[in-house]
């Protein structure tokens, strides 16, 4: 499922914290990720005017998180904190993300291919494939409405392996 899982745990308290310090900033935490293993924070934030981030909104953060990261007793002593934009071609895993694409092309890449019965007037060379551009038309709560060469598909969230914006 391409959908992000309800974070929980230490997840839940890196993002709360983030945002919160994100939102001081005049930024929005667009995603986050916490690598256990490695004690990696990886922050995606967006300047909600511009849609992205520039290195001086990443720096504003890192800033604003180093207090935190020296003093509360529920961090990784090991730490490492990586701030950037979410980049052009930004995964989507929420539906927000989805939401703020509609209208644009994206990049999904499917778990299997298409299925036989959504297939209909789609061209043959398209019908073996599993990683497509298509146009997002609508989200919704379970599913996307796309287009792929004139051809309206609904593809469900857990159809997809991966999705990214395509510029």
């Amino acid at each position: 499922m391409v959908l992000r899982q309800k974070r929980t745990g230490v997840d839940k308290r890196f993002f709360e914290l983030c945002s919160k310090v994100c939102e001081a900033e005049g930024l929005h935490v667009y995603d986050m990720d916490y690598l256990h293993g490695s004690h990696e924070l990886r922050i995606f934030v967006i300047n909600p005017e511009t849609n992205t981030a520039v290195i001086d909104d990443c720096m504003k953060v890192d800033k604003a998180l180093t207090p935190f990261i020296e003093e509360e007793e529920w961090m990784p002593a090991e730490l490492t904190l990586e701030v950037s934009s979410p980049g052009v071609y930004r995964n989507l895993s929420t539906i927000e993300h989805f939401e703020n694409v509609e209208g644009q092309s994206v990049q999904l890449q499917l778990k299997q291919k298409l299925d036989e019965a959504k297939l209909e007037g789609l061209p043959k060379r398209l019908k073996s494939q599993k990683n497509l551009i298509f146009l997002l038309t609508k989200v919704n709560e379970d599913s996307l409405d796309v287009e792929l060469e004139g051809i309206s598909l609904n593809i469900k969230y857990d159809e997809i392996k991966k999705a990214n914006l395509e510029d």
